[in-house]
């Protein structure tokens, strides 16, 4: 695919992500139109859609999460969640990232896998195992989004502050800048942000499979 007219703003990073891919798919959608990727099963819709034509045409991607902006929207999913998006104003507020390494071992899941044949990954260990996981699926001209996972037993010890500021500082070397997107019901996430620096300034709503 190629560019595609939209803002560089951070409730556009997956759609200029998608665009940017060749594997990437367009498809018009009533007055609007639909940005995908199968392999990410991810869709983000884009213009003043007609709420009826986006239910149809969701029904042919059951198994995608779709990403959207407009509140009109919502009758057209059968459940949506607001996520709220932050960016961080001041990099001098990461923490310190011992501990972090580039992760080279064979991905553990699909998902791992997917995210290293875009960029490096970066992770930390306990004792001797892989168990927190930080990376960059979608980029913008100017921006990042930061994805963060962390093994449900290794959880509560800091690894994801770790492997997200050691990622978060490469990709600020590489010239982008980073946004960081929480479901509001996920404190977690959202606290996490909140010790990294970053603040809030956008929403998107997301309709999971």
């Amino acid at each position: 695919m190629t560019a595609i007219e939209l803002p560089d703003l951070p409730r556009w990073v997956e759609a200029h992500g998608i665009a940017r891919d060749p594997t990437g798919w367009r498809a018009s959608v009533g007055g609007g139109y639909a940005l995908g990727h199968d392999a990410a099963k991810l869709v983000v819709l884009v213009g003043e859609l007609d709420p009826g034509a986006v239910a149809q045409f969701r029904s042919g991607y059951p198994q995608h999460t779709f990403l959207f902006t407009r509140d009109e929207l919502h009758g057209s999913f059968a459940r949506s969640t607001r996520a709220i998006l932050h960016t961080l104003p001041d990099v001098d507020t990461l923490p310190d990232y011992e501990g972090a390494v580039l992760f080279t071992e064979p991905p553990p899941d699909a998902e791992l896998a997917w995210a290293a044949a875009r960029g490096p990954i970066w992770s930390a260990y306990v004792d001797g195992v892989a168990s927190a996981f930080a990376y960059a699926p979608w980029h913008s001209p100017s921006l990042f989004d930061v994805s963060v996972d962390v093994v449900p037993g290794a959880r509560q010890l800091g690894l994801g502050t770790i492997v997200a500021a050691a990622m978060i500082r490469d990709e600020l070397a590489r010239g982008h800048a980073p946004v960081w997107g929480a479901d509001e019901a996920n404190l977690g996430s959202l606290r996490l942000a909140a010790r990294l620096g970053f603040v809030a300034v956008d929403e998107i709503w997301i309709a999971p499979p």
